[in-house]
């Protein structure tokens, strides 16, 4: 049996242990998938594809090592950008480019738990993929959300003056795990790093109560913030010492916490905006309010194609942090967050 004919018999396997989500007329066995939508709903898409090296580690006994959680995350990425647009996550599409050195029972037969685990925490179907040889592991993911006739997308572009910003859980935990894998408070934010939860119920609730802009947080809260700022033509005034933190996050030094709060990814935690009237959902998972969303004050800076990007204004204790007075971290730092073409 070739690596091939593995992954099909793998894959056919667990998924014919899977609840199909609604409306999927044809899924995986042909050369392409079908589904019906109700009335009046829209379709929501993405993709988000993770390569060796960059997206997770390049070492082979890492990679063996990690075989479901790998599987877990390339489709809880996705489905967060999915419960960032307010949808419904329904169902994925999976490429892979697999190295003869994973081609093996063990590894695929891990890595198939771990995607079949998140399809059905977050309720999607595999409906298809594509697979081929590679030197090095690389997947793609395309995911597909609904959304109800009466429940508007929320995009980065409708925050307004005025609105509060907010996020979900705790922010700044994945990127201390991933710089610090072997130490105590590194140990203990491992899950984090490695078995993110998209909010999927809360982006639901988000769109139905009037949220005005979200993002989730994949590259870090400083960058991603800083898009709703491009796209919306507004600034925001981010209050550091509100940054949510992780009993293990917060035993470690401040200014070395609080950039990774600002410019560490892969937290998949919720940032978003709502009207000062509007009161965000109850959920199970913390909401903490962040800052305010304010004018720009230099106009020059307010079309997406500006050459100088809009970022949050930064405050520690009421006091501006700016390079000259750059408390309370030591040093002006590096906040540009995730590269994925740096390096």
């Amino acid at each position: 049996m070739n690596e091939f004919e593995l992954i099909e018999r793998i894959f056919l396997q667990m998924q014919a242990a899977q609840p199909l989500s609604s409306g999927l007329e044809k899924g995986i066995g042909d050369d392409a998938a079908v589904m019906t939508l109700p009335v009046g709903s829209r379709l929501v898409s993405c993709i988000d594809t993770l390569v060796q090296g960059r997206h997770f580690s390049a070492d082979w006994e890492q990679i063996e090592k990690l075989a479901f959680a790998i599987g877990y995350k390339a489709v809880a990425v996705n489905v967060s950008d999915i419960a960032a647009m307010g949808a419904t996550p329904h169902s994925i599409l999976l490429a892979i480019a697999l190295p003869k050195r994973l081609a093996t029972s063990e590894w695929l037969s891990e890595f198939a738990k771990g995607l079949f685990h998140a399809c059905q925490l977050f309720g999607v179907s595999l409906i298809g993929g594509d697979t081929t040889r590679s030197d090095s592991l690389v997947l793609s993911v395309s995911a597909q959300g609904v959304l109800a006739k009466d429940t508007p997308a929320i995009y980065r572009s409708g925050a307004q003056v005025g609105d509060r910003v907010y996020v979900s859980g705790t922010v700044g935990d994945a990127s201390y795990a991933l710089q610090h894998p072997d130490n105590t408070q590194g140990m203990a934010l491992a899950h984090r790093l490695h078995m993110p939860t998209p909010r999927v119920a809360l982006g639901a609730a988000l769109a139905k109560i009037g949220a005005t802009a979200m993002i989730d947080i994949s590259d870090g809260l400083y960058q991603d913030l800083g898009h709703i700022c491009q796209q919306s033509a507004v600034d925001i005034r981010l209050n550091l010492e509100q940054l949510p933190s992780s009993t293990s996050l917060s035993a470690i030094d401040l200014s070395e916490r609080m950039l990774c709060q600002l410019a560490g990814g892969d937290d998949y935690e919720l940032a978003f905006t709502l009207p000062a009237h509007i009161t965000p959902p109850t959920s199970n998972v913390p909401i903490t309010y962040i800052g305010d969303v304010i004018a720009i004050a230099d106009t020059t800076d307010m079309t997406t194609d500006s050459t100088v990007p809009v970022r949050p204004k930064l405050y520690y204790q009421g006091q501006s942090v700016t390079p000259t007075h750059p408390s309370p971290f030591t040093t002006w730092p590096t906040l540009t967050g995730y590269q994925h073409f740096t390096g």
